[in-house]
């Protein structure tokens, strides 16, 4: 839960986080790529559980100082299903940087990447080539009465997912594969949300893929915002008939999942999440209008705000996930630079007083810098039983 950010601290700015494009972006880039993953780990049952494996074995290494195996969900994060081409990770990182180009468009993101020192990305994209796509109106969807490139075109996105997701990108491709680019940006990111709710990830990304493709005929000129709503109870209901079938129960959210583990009680963290997601969804419901929640009108406005928040941190990337008063509730708890000074984003939000009564099951969340400072001693542990593990 400690987002690290591999770069030399400089003074915390909400724009890392609400505008990430418009605020030195190599280093806004860094910072939302590691915020997603916090998100992630939040916000899907599967990644959930995997924490509560590895919190158990975290608490007896603590207790005793004896390590414990991996569990069979962290043996298998990594390991990329036969048949299927990739795992767990890898559709966890696909997700983040596709969220990655959508935060910051993708000719941004592609000049990050060809840019980058550490990046090798001239077996897909040489500037040279980037140049002449640029010169050829290949990149903009449309120029502005200044020559400004506006929007950008289906070509551009395409390279940006294959620059920025590497060897990540599988998932996204063999979706891809199937359909044209439209019905790609709009289905991938649902169906990998879904995914990481469910059992096997891999595999049930694939299946969910195969079931929607044939069902989905979107039109292009309107915003790609507008798809993910529309589609998003469409893919929910889908999901959640497929995860009946293949695993006999349905899925549930990030939150219940949490209320559940062990983790609400145990780790800080996550007994902070679970009161900030709480809170989150009573202001969705009562500062939100009805037609920004999810799901039919006839739900309870309760249900459709949880639904809305599951919504919301599935397609984190969205502008309308990360405004200050959702990141009030949602930012995550500490940041960590490489020279070991932090940022407690939350506090950047304390500016914009949103109330909202937490619920009976909710206890009122501790003091921002006592999380931060509970989740660092929490890292060092970590550390120190890895170390362990390696013998060092």
């Amino acid at each position: 839960m400690v987002v690290d950010v591999g770069e030399a601290w400089t003074p915390p700015h909400l724009f890392a986080l609400t505008g990430p494009k418009d605020w030195r972006p190599p280093l806004s880039r860094t910072i939302f790529h590691e915020s997603v993953h916090y998100w992630q780990f939040i916000g899907h049952a599967h990644l959930i559980e995997l924490m509560a494996e590895d919190w158990a074995r975290l608490r007896q290494f603590d207790a005793t100082g004896d390590t414990v195996p991996p569990g069979p969900l962290r043996r298998a994060f990594a390991q990329r299903m036969e048949g299927a081409g990739f795992s767990t990770l890898d559709l966890m990182e696909a997700h983040a940087r596709f969220w990655d180009v959508q935060a910051f468009g993708p000719p941004l993101l592609i000049e990050l990447e060809l840019q980058a020192p550490q990046r090798d990305v001239s077996q897909v994209l040489t500037l040279t080539e980037y140049e002449q796509l640029k010169t050829d109106g290949k990149i903009w969807r449309d120029v502005d009465v200044d020559g400004e490139g506006v929007g950008y075109s289906s070509l551009s996105f395409d390279l940006a997912m294959r620059l920025a997701a590497g060897r990540y990108a599988v998932p996204y491709l063999r979706l891809r594969e199937q359909t044209n680019e439209l019905i790609a940006a709009a289905l991938f990111p649902l169906c990998v949300h879904f995914a990481l709710h469910s059992a096997s990830p891999p595999g049930f990304y694939l299946a969910l893929v195969e079931r929607l493709v044939p069902q989905i005929d979107l039109t292009a000129g309107r915003p790609i915002e507008h798809a993910w709503r529309s589609l998003y109870m469409d893919v929910l209901r889908e999901a959640m008939l497929l995860h009946l079938d293949r695993h006999g129960r349905e899925f549930r959210t990030g939150q219940a999942t949490i209320h559940d583990s062990p983790l609400f009680h145990e780790h800080v963290g996550y007994t902070l999440a679970y009161t900030l997601l709480a809170q989150s969804c009573d202001h969705l419901e009562a500062n939100r209008p009805r037609d920004f929640l999810v799901g039919p009108q006839a739900m309870p406005s309760g249900m459709r705000a949880l639904w809305t928040l599951d919504f919301l941190l599935g397609c984190c990337g969205m502008a309308a996930s990360r405004t200050p008063d959702l990141l009030a509730f949602l930012a995550p708890p500490v940041i960590r630079f490489a020279d070991g000074q932090i940022w407690i984003p939350g506090a950047l939000f304390d500016a914009f007083p949103f109330e909202s009564a937490a619920p009976a099951t909710a206890q009122q969340p501790p003091p921002r810098s006592q999380v931060a400072a509970a989740l660092l001693a929490l890292d060092e542990t970590w550390s120190a039983m890895q170390l362990k593990v390696l013998g060092a």
